[in-house]
C-alpha cells in the first residue's frame, strides 16, 4: 500500500509541471481573466492534492501501526529498526509495508507485488521457507501467517544466502573429478608393427591427449601402455562436454601408420563425494563406453550416463577364449538350478527366437526343465515357430505368461537373449521373481541395463545374439543340435547379417560353419524368410514413398494400417532403401495403435543407433529402432529429422 501511494505522489507531482507549461503558455499568448482563472485552477488543484497525499499518508501510517500491532510484534520501532529486511504482504500478494532496512536493500522498485517483482505466487508462502533469486542475490524468505479480521497476512523476513550460494558453487566447481581414457584398438593399430613406430605412433597419442588436457588444474598420467588416469575439478567439465570431448575426433584424425585410426574410450565419473567413488563410477562408464563399441566418453553422473562421440565404425576384437570362460561359467550357473524359462525381447525375430531355441537345447542336454516365454500373437518369426510348434521335441517348449509366472521359483534360472533392457523383454515382471537372472545380448549397451544378474554375456561386436548362443554350444560337451534347431540359429545370424553382408567378422563365419556341419539348411534357412503377398506389397509401397532427406537419408511413411505385417514389411523396405544411390541411411516410420514405430538401417557410415537413442531407442550402428507413445505420423516424421539434425550438427562439431 505504502509502495501504491509513493508511485501515486509521484505520478500526480510530475503533472505539476504539464500545469505549469501551459500556465506560461496561457500568460504569453492569452493573458487576461482566462489566463488569471486557469492559474487559479491550477493552484487550487496543486493544493487539495498535497492535503490529499498528507491524509493519505497519514492513513497508511496509521493502517501499518494497526497492521504491526494486531500481529503481535514488539512495537513499530523494534520492527522499523530490525536489521534484516521485512516486508508484509497481503493474501493476494500486495505489498502492505516494508522497513527501511528493506528499501535501503533492495530499493523502492521492490515494493509493488510480490507475483510481479519476486516472481512470488501468494500459495507459495505457505510453504514458510523458500529461496528467491533477485536483485543480484539469492535470499532464505521465511513467512510468519496471521489472520486479522478474517484476512491472511504474511510477516516475510529477507535472510541474505548470496555468499553461501558463491562458496556451495565453488565447492560443487572444486569437486574431483576422475576420468579413465583407454586407446580401446592398440592391439589392432599396432599388430605387426615394429616397436620403434609403435614408440613414435603413442609418443603422438600422448601429445594430443596432453594439449587437450591443457588449460586445466589437472593431473594426467598414464598408467598403462594404451591407459591413462585424469584427475581435473568438476568446472572444467563443463567445457569438455560443450565441446563434446574433442579429443576424440583429434586421436581419430592423427596421423597414424595402418589403415586403422586410433580410438579412445573415455570413463568420466561426476557429481561424486570423494576420488573413491569417482574413480568406481569412471570405471563403470569405461566399462560402459566399451560395451557400446568405444570411441565414446561416457559421463556417469545421480541421474545416469550422458554419451558422446561412437561415430566411428568398430573393429571385431573377440577372442574365443572369453566364450570358453563364459560357457564354463554358464554350465555352473546351469547345474545350480531346476528349470529354465527362456524369453527374448517383445515381437520376437528371427534372432531372439533362433537364440531362446539354442538356450533351450543347452538346458536340455543339462537335464533341465526349459520353457520359452514367447508371445505367440506379436511374434514376427512366425515360419519358424510354426516348424517348432509342429515338431514333437519342441511343442511343449512354450508356455504364456500365465504359466511362466506360476513357474518361476528360486530355483529357477531366467536367461533372457537378444536384449539387455528390462522393459523391452516380453515379462519385465518376471526379472524380479526368478533365483538366477542370465543376459546374453549383442547390442550396444544402454544406461537402463539390466544390472542384478548372475551371468552377463554382452558382445557388441557379435553379429547377433545367435552367434552368441552358437559360441557357447561350441564349449559344451553336453550340448547336441537338431537340424532343426541349426537351423533356427542360422536363420538369426542370416537375419541380423543382411545375408552375411553386414557386421560378419571371422566368429560369424566360424559359428555358421559349426551349425552347418551340424545339419543347418540353407535352403530350410531362406524359406524362412518369405512372405506372404500382402506383406511383400505392403513393402513395395513403402519403398515407393521414399523421400530423401538431406541427400543421404531415406525416410518412408506408411500412414495407414493395411493387410500384410507391417513391421517386417517396414524392416524389409529400409533394408531395400539403402540400394538407392547416395542413401547412407534408411528410415521407415508406421502407425501401431497410438505409437509411431520406426525401423532403421545404414551401412555403417551413418551411426542410426545414435539418432535412434535420441528418440528413446536404440540397437547397433547399422540397424536400430525405435517406437514414440502418442503422436501422429507427421509429428513422428518432425522428430525424426530433428534427431537426424542433432545428429548431423553433433558431426560438424
Amino acid at each position: 500500500m505504502k509502495g501504491k501511494t509513493l508511485l501515486t505522489a509521484f505520478a500526480a507531482r510530475s503533472s505539476y509541471i504539464i500545469l505549469a507549461v501551459f500556465v506560461v503558455l496561457f500568460q504569453l499568448f492569452s493573458p487576461g481573466i482566462l489566463s488569471n482563472a486557469f492559474l487559479l485552477c491550477a493552484g487550487c488543484y496543486i493544493l487539495l492534492f498535497e492535503v490529499y497525499v498528507h491524509i493519505l499518508r497519514h492513513n497508511v501510517k496509521k493502517i501499518m501501526k494497526n497492521t504491526v500491532s494486531m500481529l503481535d510484534l514488539t512495537s513499530l520501532k523494534r520492527l522499523e529498526d530490525f536489521p534484516i529486511p521485512i516486508l508484509i504482504s497481503g493474501a493476494d500478494g500486495e505489498v502492505l509495508w516494508y522497513s527501511e532496512c528493506f528499501c535501503d536493500t533492495f530499493g523502492e522498485d521492490y515494493t509493488v507485488s510480490l507475483n510481479s517483482v519476486f516472481k512470488i505466487s501468494p500459495d507459495i508462502l505457505k510453504n514458510r521457507t523458500i529461496t528467491v533469486d533477485f536483485a543480484g542475490g539469492s535470499y532464505y524468505v521465511c513467512s510468519d501467517c496471521s489472520v486479522i479480521h478474517d484476512k491472511e497476512m504474511y510477516v516475510l523476513y529477507f535472510f541474505d544466502r548470496t555468499d553461501f550460494v558463491k562458496l556451495q558453487k565453488e565447492h560443487n566447481n572444486a569437486k574431483p573429478v576422475v576420468a579413465h581414457i583407454l586407446v580401446d584398438n592398440y592391439d589392432e593399430i599396432f599388430k605387426n608393427v615394429k616397436e620403434s613406430d609403435r614408440s613414435v605412433a603413442m609418443a603422438t597419442i600422448d601429445d594430443a591427449i596432453s594439449n587437450w588436457a591443457q588449460g586445466t588444474t589437472c593431473i594426467l598420467r598414464k598408467i598403462e601402455k594404451n591407459r591413462y588416469f585424469l584427475i581435473f575439478e568438476n568446472r572444467h567439465l563443463r567445457d569438455f562436454v560443450k565441446e563434446r570431448f574433442s579429443i576424440l575426433d583429434t586421436v581419430r584424425e592423427l596421423p597414424i601408420m595402418g589403415s586403422i585410426p586410433p580410438t579412445l574410450s573415455i570413463g568420466v565419473g561426476a557429481e561424486k563425494d570423494g576420488f573413491a567413488d569417482s574413480d568406481e563410477a569412471a570405471r563403470n562408464a569405461l566399462d560402459m563406453a566399451l560395451s557400446r563399441g568405444g570411441d565414446q566418453a561416457v559421463v556417469s553422473k545421480e541421474t545416469g550416463y550422458d554419451f558422446f562421440g561412437g561415430y566411428a565404425k568398430g573393429n571385431d576384437r573377440r577372442a574365443k577364449i572369453t566364450s570358453r570362460v563364459l560357457a564354463s561359467s554358464f554350465a555352473e550357473l546351469l547345474n545350480s538350478v531346476k528349470t529354465v524359462i527362456v524369453m527374448g525381447h517383445q515381437y520376437a525375430d528371427m534372432d531372439s527366437l533362433g537364440a531362446c531355441v539354442g538356450i533351450a537345447c543347452i538346458g536340455r542336454s543339462f537335464g533341465k526343465k526349459t520353457h520359452i516365454l514367447l508371445n505367440t500373437e506379436t511374434n514376427l518369426a512366425e515360419s519358424l515357430y510354426d516348424r517348432l510348434a509342429d515338431s514333437k521335441l519342441h511343442s511343449d517348449l512354450f508356455i504364456s505368461k500365465q504359466d511362466a509366472m506360476m513357474t518361476v521359483d528360486l530355483d529357477t534360472l531366467l536367461v533372457i537373449v537378444d536384449t539387455h533392457r528390462a522393459s523391452y523383454t516380453e515379462m519385465p515382471e518376471l526379472i524380479q521373481y526368478a533365483g538366477k537372472v542370465a543376459v546374453i545380448d549383442h547390442h550396444r549397451k544402454s544406461a537402463d541395463y539390466i544390472k542384478e544378474t548372475n551371468f552377463f554375456f554382452h558382445e557388441p561386436y557379435a553379429s547377433s545374439a545367435c552367434e552368441m548362443v552358437t559360441e557357447l554350444i561350441e564349449y559344451l560337451e553336453k550340448c547336441r543340435l537338431s537340424a532343426l534347431e541349426a537351423d533356427a540359429l542360422l536363420a538369426g545370424i542370416y537375419l541380423d547379417t543382411k545375408n552375411f553382408s553386414l557386421k560378419t567378422g571371422t566368429c560369424t563365419f566360424e559359428a555358421s560353419a559349426y551349425l552347418r556341419n551340424v545339419g543347418a539348411s540353407t535352403v530350410n534357412v531362406k524359406l524362412m524368410f518369405q512372405t506372404d503377398v500382402e506383406t511383400y506389397k505392403l513393402k513395395a509401397d513403402l519403398i515407393s514413398k521414399t523421400e530423401v532427406y538431406e541427400n543421404i537419408y531415406a525416410i518412408s511413411l506408411c500412414e495407414l494400417e493395411g493387410p500384410g505385417n507391417l513391421k517386417i514389411a517396414s524392416s524389409q523396405a529400409a533394408d531395400e532403401m539403402l540400394n538407392i544411390e547416395g542413401v547412407q541411411a534408411a528410415f521407415c516410420l508406421y502407425m501401431i495403435k497410438d505409437s509411431v514405430n520406426i525401423s532403421a538401417r545404414s551401412y555403417g557410415s551413418v551411426n542410426v543407433q545414435l539418432i535412434m537413442e535420441k528418440l528413446g531407442g536404440g540397437g547397433h550402428q547399422t540397424m536400430a529402432g525405435c517406437q514414440i507413445r502418442d503422436v501422429s505420423i507427421k509429428e513422428g516424421y518432425i522428430k525424426l529429422t530433428n534427431a537426424i539434425d542433432a545428429y548431423i550438427e553433433e558431426q560438424a562439431r
